[in-house]
């Protein structure tokens, strides 16, 4: 994957590490002329709009300085193509695989947003342009909805999980009036907005996030509530590698927010079925275990 640094003089995201791309244009087509402008902008990499794969959508959370709403594609580039890059924005680039980039996040190394973060896990064992399709093939379509269940319980379903177009993602609101969203999927910002309206209609107020692991159906939309809202995040052992702040929870112990008891316990299925993502953790609700 190529990656480049954001030079330092920046006034937004100075030396972050990022995919190339950049604003929209009056004279561009759509968003994969954009893409491709701006990459042969930044990189001297060539690509035909006609050979980017559509990936994500990814919305800028309320609250912030500066917002966009992104679209995020991919191409193969060829084995020979190196980057030469003219543009005063690049101040260095580097192409890795996936999992190493990640690795490199962890230790530091790479600072990135949520959103770059989340398409490399996305990335990972990508290897043809085969595998590119189908792991960001659009779902079926997923209806927005909050179901009331007992105990201060509901059930949450979201478009866009992961940013990917159609795809439903399983998440819960715990509290009464002071509500713990669980597993916020979406990073466009319909989900978000639909959970503001509904707890001001139930006279509650929202009090913090909790995630089960860091998969991408599962945090994309973390940033929403966190930087959007101001929101406290809890996560289990390993989830602080996440790009924003997060508190991490051992078994037994209780999310420290909300007004309906959240403890933590260890996620045993998981991890001996080995399908544990950093921070897996499991959580007991009112009606027990949140299962997806």
């Amino acid at each position: 994957m190529l990656l480049t640094r954001r030079a330092a003089h920046l006034r937004f995201g100075p030396d972050m590490w990022v995919f190339p791309g950049g604003r929209v244009d009056a004279a561009d087509a759509n968003h994969a002329a954009t893409a491709t402008r701006e990459t042969a902008e930044e990189t001297g990499i060539n690509v035909d709009p006609a050979a980017l794969v559509p990936l994500t959508r990814w919305v800028t959370p309320q609250g912030l300085p500066a917002r966009f709403d992104a679209r995020f594609f991919a191409a193969l580039a060829p084995s020979e193509a190196e980057v030469r890059s003219g543009s005063p924005e690049v101040a260095a680039w580097a192409w890795l695989p996936a999992d190493a980039a990640l690795e490199a996040h962890a230790r530091g190394e790479l600072p990135m947003w949520l959103p770059t973060f989340v398409t490399l896990q996305q990335l990972v064992g990508v290897a043809t342009l085969d595998d590119l399709v189908a792991r960001f093939h659009p779902g079926p379509g997923a209806r927005l909805s909050i179901q009331p269940q007992r105990g201060g319980l509901r059930r949450l379903t979201q478009p866009w999980a992961g940013g990917i177009d159609g795809r439903p993602g399983p998440g819960w609101i715990v509290g009464r009036r002071g509500w713990v969203v669980v597993d916020p999927a979406d990073p466009t910002g319909e989900t978000a907005e639909a959970v503001v309206r509904a707890a001001s209609e139930a006279g509650a107020t929202l009090a913090g996030v909790a995630v089960r692991d860091l998969r991408p159906e599962r945090h994309a939309g973390v940033e929403m509530f966190a930087a959007g809202l101001g929101l406290p995040v809890v996560g289990g052992p390993g989830s602080s590698v996440a790009p924003y702040p997060v508190t991490e929870r051992g078994p037994g112990e209780v999310v420290p927010f909300g007004d309906v008891p959240l403890v933590a316990r260890e996620d045993a299925a998981a991890r001996l079925e080995g399908r544990a993502w950093p921070g897996t953790i499991a959580f007991d609700g009112p009606a027990g275990r949140l299962d997806s």
